[in-house]
């Protein structure tokens, strides 16, 4: 009985034992290397679709690239260009497409070829050259629905010779996305009328965005027109300081004597919103205005020639009385600072600018012009 005993006791034993689950060998991922970043130097035209990868550092070093595909940009690639090449640009064309879609921990880089902190000593200098504003031209847009999402542009803005400028980035008569992108130290032109370092004064669809993007040490920050929205979330000066602005730190708004075709709203608050020529409000519409939106009028072609035109009875200006909202003359530096970035040398006088019109209205004023409070340095009343 007892030998019946143990051998049942051992048998149970073996049973378990070979029941027991069987440890897996623990399998640890080699580290990722990261890749050395080699240069291509772009020459010729995109034809066909394209990738580039950040394991390349891609140098335009020809005058004009067209894009007539698609190219896609994957995150943590680096774009230089040449100084060398006058007015050195993008060109996408209606049938091309750009996508750069980059990441917080790896965006994608749009930079001079002297800039060493991006990408290293691509042209191999040592540190006798170092970047500047208008170190090469743009991307000039010419197709719809090319995106731009955690990008950083840098030194861009140089026009085809002189002190002419261009913008780092041109939607020209058609629409893109641009999401939290970097705009550092470029050009623009220093006029009121003059290109913008973001351009999209030609685009009047209205899928154009731009959101969550920063500009500081740029000329002109940012050229619309009225058919375009824009709202609070862009940033007008360098996080890391405060001081480091834009030389004329405003949003600026091309004259049209078309109206726009929906309600437009103008909500951004750290800038002006900047009219260099007159504006007009009609079919029905309404441009929206958040508390402390300011609105500032260029004087040309002359003082007292620019207005703001409420051409319909029900068109209006919505939220014109909210606190903090004013309409005001271009050189007046107490609101919204310094815009035309001349120093204070001009001021504000009462004319600069012609009035809020409205000749649905029945106002017994002048020429058919508001008398609100928040109107200042106007001709009428």
């Amino acid at each position: 009985m007892k030998k019946s005993i143990a051998y049942f006791v051992f048998t149970v034993a073996v049973f378990l034992t070979s029941c027991k689950k069987k440890e897996e060998p623990v399998v640890i991922d080699p580290p990722v290397t990261p890749c050395q970043k080699t240069i291509v130097n772009v020459t010729s035209d995109i034809t066909s679709p394209a990738t580039w990868d950040e394991c390349h550092i891609y140098v335009i070093a020809s005058n004009q690239i067209s894009i007539s595909s698609e190219l896609t940009i994957n995150p943590g690639v680096i774009v230089k260009f040449i100084d060398a090449c006058s007015d050195n640009a993008i060109l996408i064309s209606s049938s091309g497409n750009i996508k750069a879609l980059g990441t917080v921990e790896k965006p994608i880089v749009f930079t001079s070829h002297k800039d060493d902190a991006n990408g290293g000593d691509s042209n191999g200098d040592g540190s006798t050259t170092f970047p500047a504003r208008k170190d090469w031209g743009g991307i000039v847009i010419n197709s719809n629905s090319c995106e731009f999402k955690h990008c950083v542009f840098k030194y861009g803005g140089e026009g085809p010779g002189g002190n002419v400028g261009q913008p780092t980035l041109e939607f020209s008569s058609y629409y893109g996305i641009i999401d939290a992108c970097e705009f550092a130290y470029c050009g623009g032109e220093s006029t009121y009328n003059g290109y913008g370092v973001v351009d999209a004064r030609a685009c009047h669809n209205t899928s154009f965005s731009i959101t969550n993007c920063i500009f500081y040490g740029c000329i002109k920050p940012l050229f619309i027109n009225p058919f375009l929205s824009v709202d609070n979330s862009n940033t007008f000066h360098n996080p890391e300081n405060l001081t480091e602005k834009n030389n004329l730190n405003g949003i600026f708004i091309t004259s049209e004597s078309n109206e726009a075709t929906t309600d437009v709203s103008w909500l951004e608050t750290e800038v002006p919103f900047v009219l260099s020529g007159s504006l007009y409000i009609g079919n029905g519409l309404k441009l929206k205005l958040a508390e402390n939106v300011i609105i500032k009028m260029a004087d040309l072609p002359a003082p007292g020639f620019n207005k703001i035109s409420i051409r319909e009875g029900s068109s209006s200006i919505e939220g014109y009385s909210l606190p903090g909202v004013y309409f005001t003359s271009y050189y007046d530096d107490s609101l919204g600072g310094d815009t035309n970035g001349d120093g204070g040398l001009t001021n504000a006088s009462s004319g600069d600018w012609y009035g809020i019109q409205d000749i649905s209205a029945s106002i017994g004023t002048n020429n058919f012009c508001y008398s609100w409070s928040n109107i200042l340095f106007r001709k009428y009343p």
